[in-house]
């Protein structure tokens, strides 16, 4: 909900305390998320003439591409075969594409064998949540006199 588009006719009222952004925002979050639970660096591409690569993740390993998909219903192979086309043309050593829901079966089978990971909402749930254990230790080693 919190990055969903708003349906203007049907949109619900929030506390005020409720964070809400629009989906753009779920790629640099997504980034955000993978820096912190898997390390390298992210780089969020512009919103338009991405071709499907909505961030790029480096690590000692190397290039990962990543496409995000801000969905109520399961992702078809369509986002899984373009990331693989950008991973060929870029020599990108794997990819992801990340979703708020689940996939399809077909883009489950699609995706086999080809070094890209299927990332439904609850396991992005559980990489964010791995990433802010990942800062509460860099925080301890950094600081420990405050802990």
């Amino acid at each position: 909900m919190r990055f969903k588009t708003e349906n203007v006719d049907n949109a619900p009222t929030y506390s005020s305390t409720y964070i809400k952004q629009d989906p753009l925002m779920f790629e640099h979050f997504v980034a955000d998320v993978f820096e912190k639970a898997k390390g390298g660096s992210t780089w969020v591409s512009p919103s338009s003439g991405d071709f499907g690569v909505d961030f790029e993740h480096r690590t000692e390993e190397g290039l990962y591409l990543g496409q995000v998909k801000c969905y109520q219903n399961d992702v078809a192979f369509d986002p899984i075969a373009l990331i693989h086309s950008n991973m060929v043309k870029m020599r990108a050593k794997g990819g992801y594409v990340i979703t708020t829901s689940s996939f399809t079966t077909a883009a489950r089978q699609y995706a086999e064998g080809l070094d890209i990971e299927l990332i439904d909402g609850v396991k992005l749930v559980e990489l964010w949540l791995s990433g802010m254990v990942n800062v509460e230790q860099e925080i301890k080693r950094l600081l420990p006199e405050y802990i």
